[in-house]
């Protein structure tokens, strides 16, 4: 009998004496380096049911989350993202947490454009163009107090015209000279300038509309105006969202999901 023969009929032998693998999953041992191998994939049906469901829809993560019996839902409202799992177990029969639902906000277009203005400057003409492209959600107010509409707005950042004013003064004194000078700049734009840019949108879909109130700041540091745009409160305005978010979503889910603050990885 030839040596590879002998190492053959040694790893039957071993192969017999390790008998049942511990899992109720069926397996066998295969002849190929004698490794565990799973034969689910070869079964009607799987031994359990393992998905991951993800999407930007509060709606439709609830009917997802509601048709399970039960689920355990991990809400990060910072990142306006929500993970449920619906296998967990616990610690006395823990789960493989392989069946979970992901649902993640996505910003709007009008509400990306709205932060991407804030602390931005823009000249005179691509401030009117922004505001042109985006009239369905602007409106405004001049430093009177007077409100405006979109095209109102925009024709006032078209006007703003900036004046140079010089100063100079000279003193010749027997044992001194003294010479002081001051320039400056002044925008206007007629009898007002716009002040107040107001960006009315829906934020994230699934939560409520919502307008943010921009400032506007003239630049005079150059001959040619820049204005820029500051939203205001925008920290604030972000908790409130996100606290929309959480209760948004406690009214979509049904009594079967528990709603936790936070983030849970496996």
């Amino acid at each position: 009998m030839d040596h590879q023969a002998i190492e053959k009929i040694e790893a039957l032998v071993h192969a017999a004496t390790i008998g049942n693998p511990g899992t109720f999953e069926p397996t066998m041992l295969v002849p190929k380096g004698y490794e565990l191998q799973s034969l689910e994939r070869f079964m009607d049906s799987p031994t359990r049911f393992r998905g991951a469901f993800a999407t930007s829809s509060i709606e439709d993560y609830g009917h997802y989350v509601n048709a399970e019996d039960e689920a355990r839902v991990f809400v990060d409202i910072d990142a306006m993202r929500a993970k449920a799992f619906f296998d967990l177990g616990n610690p006395g029969l823990p789960g493989h947490g392989d069946h979970t639902a992901s649902l993640s906000l996505e910003q709007t277009g009008a509400y990306q454009a709205c932060l991407a203005a804030n602390g931005s400057s823009f000249a005179q003409k691509d401030l009117a163009h922004w505001i042109e492209d985006w009239h369905h959600c602007i409106t405004g107010i001049d430093s009177n107090g007077e409100d405006l509409t979109a095209k109102q707005l925009a024709n006032a950042v078209r006007k703003i015209e900036i004046k140079a004013t010089s100063e100079r003064t000279h003193e010749d004194g027997d044992w001194n000279t003294k010479r002081s000078g001051m320039d400056a700049l002044d925008a206007s734009a007629g009898d007002a300038t716009p002040d107040i840019i107001r960006f009315h949108c829906i934020p994230y879909e699934g939560l409520s509309y919502r307008t943010f109130e921009m400032r506007v700041s003239i630049l005079t540091d150059d001959i040619k105006p820049k204005l820029k745009l500051r939203i205001i409160g925008l920290e604030t305005a972000q908790e409130e969202m996100a606290k929309e978010f959480k209760q948004v979503l406690q009214n979509e889910l049904e009594e079967n999901a528990t709603l936790l603050l936070g983030s849970f990885s496996k």
